[in-house]
């Protein structure tokens, strides 16, 4: 790949990317692509023009440099000429020369309709926006896919670099007996709010660097929500399925995983195989766990070859007791700083670092507390409803409330904290882009 960058690079032909939102993971990437070769940010997108252009200068392009544009064609003249381009127009970034558009927003309606326009306008899209892929993931690889362009999850967050584990393991004729990631979690923070989820990551209130943090962001880390849905994106590239509703969230160190991770009948925690599941940094008296997984991802294998599972052990693997089940891991994951992987692999491959085969799972809304009728749904990481990942199967047969078409919606009946929510019990907010395309899923 390096030398196919490179030669971009020595050609002056660099891969010309749009990203849809400034925020960390954006500013991240595009400070990480100013120093790839092969690529470059031509143009920065956020609801804030002058967000986008500090993001730039953050990156390391020089502020006198940037064009603000407001039309495509303005947009493609700053590009020729070499200069990056910071808007507040979606249109910019959609219809503008580039060859690959990220989705960084976050926001599952807004990331559904900029995919939809980024594949219609022919580019290929990655998507950071898991939420977003949860909710129409696998109509949006479709249209891709007719589109003849590639539709990829981002690489560097967790999803893709699961699959990426889970990839390999299949490769090798292991069997992925479960494959997850590690996070803070103890039960009692599913209730959690905003109003204590920055002190709870040990964030001061009183720091103005905190003032500029999403507390519903970390807040979604914390209630378990961000959890679901990575998860849930996981199944659906993999096919592997949640063991319980919600998962089971175990704590353990690395070294404890290939243990837990296996099914009860052998001594874990496990009602089946081939699951996807998150393991905790903290005992559940909150106390930090020593060596644990809190970054990173793995999955757990076991081959049925004696002979190829003692070669695990003896290589060093992390196993079992019974030395059947062996974990591979990566500790860390860099998020934005990873992503030019999944730019270069859509534009000179053709390929995603993962994409949705089919729906799975799904992530559905459950209750922070009692609600009444008449109350506004406030979505993910906010005060009323926090999400768990569930089967396809179950969602469909029990009618549950997809996390991603919560926001906004109406409380019909009284719903009891930690109940999960049906559509049933809510009005949605119709007419976003996001719940028309689930409607024409469901061929309504």
């Amino acid at each position: 790949m390096r030398e196919r960058l490179q030669a971009l690079d020595e050609a002056g032909t660099p891969i010309k990317v749009a990203v849809i939102g400034c925020g960390r993971f954006g500013t991240m990437m595009m400070t990480q692509i100013r120093r790839a070769p092969g690529m470059e940010v031509a143009v920065a997108c956020d609801m804030s023009g002058q967000r986008a252009a500090a993001a730039l200068v953050q990156a390391g392009y020089r502020g006198d440099a940037v064009v603000r544009a407001r039309t495509a064609s303005a947009a493609n003249d700053a590009i020729a000429s070499g200069r990056p381009v910071a808007t507040d127009d979606i249109r910019v970034a959609l219809e503008s020369g580039v060859d690959v558009v990220v989705e960084a927003t976050g926001d599952p309606d807004a990331g559904a309709r900029h995919a939809h326009g980024a594949i219609s306008a022919g580019k290929h899209i990655v998507m950071v926006n898991v939420e977003a892929d949860v909710l129409v993931g696998p109509q949006i690889k479709r249209m891709a896919d007719r589109a003849g362009v590639v539709y990829s999850l981002a690489y560097g967050d967790q999803p893709a670099i699961i699959e990426d584990l889970f990839d390999w393991a299949v490769s090798m004729g292991f069997e992925v007996v479960a494959a997850g990631k590690g996070t803070m979690y103890i039960p009692e923070f599913r209730f959690a709010t905003p109003d204590d989820a920055l002190t709870r990551y040990g964030y001061r209130l009183d720091d103005p660097a905190t003032q500029v943090l999403n507390a519903r962001m970390y807040n979604s880390f914390l209630d378990g929500t961000k959890s679901a849905v990575e998860m849930c994106a996981v199944a659906n590239m993999t096919g592997l399925t949640p063991d319980v509703p919600g998962m089971h969230f175990p704590p353990a160190s690395i070294a404890e995983i290939p243990a837990l991770l296996i099914p009860e009948s052998e001594g874990g925690v496990l009602k089946g195989r081939n699951v996807v599941e998150v393991v905790s940094s903290l005992r559940r008296d909150g106390t930090q766990i020593a060596d644990s997984l809190r970054w990173g991802v793995f999955v757990v294998i076991t081959s049925d070859s004696e002979y190829l599972r003692s070669c695990l052990k003896e290589y060093g693997v992390a196993v079992d007791p019974s030395g059947r089940y062996g974990l591979m891991y990566r500790p860390f994951h860099l998020i934005g700083m990873e992503t030019p992987m999944s730019i270069a692999k859509a534009y000179l491959y053709r390929e995603p670092t993962g994409a949705p085969k089919s729906r799975v799972a799904e992530v559905a809304a459950a209750a922070k507390r009692d609600l009444g009728p008449g109350e506004t749904l406030d979505g993910e990481g906010g005060y009323t409803v926090y999400g768990i990942v569930v089967s396809a199967a179950q969602s469909d047969r029990q009618c549950l409330l997809p996390i991603g078409l919560s926001h906004g919606a109406r409380v019909l009946r009284p719903v009891k904290k930690g109940a999960i929510l049906t559509v049933e019990d809510v009005r949605p907010s119709e007419g976003g882009f996001a719940w028309k395309m689930r409607q024409q899923v469901n061929g309504s």
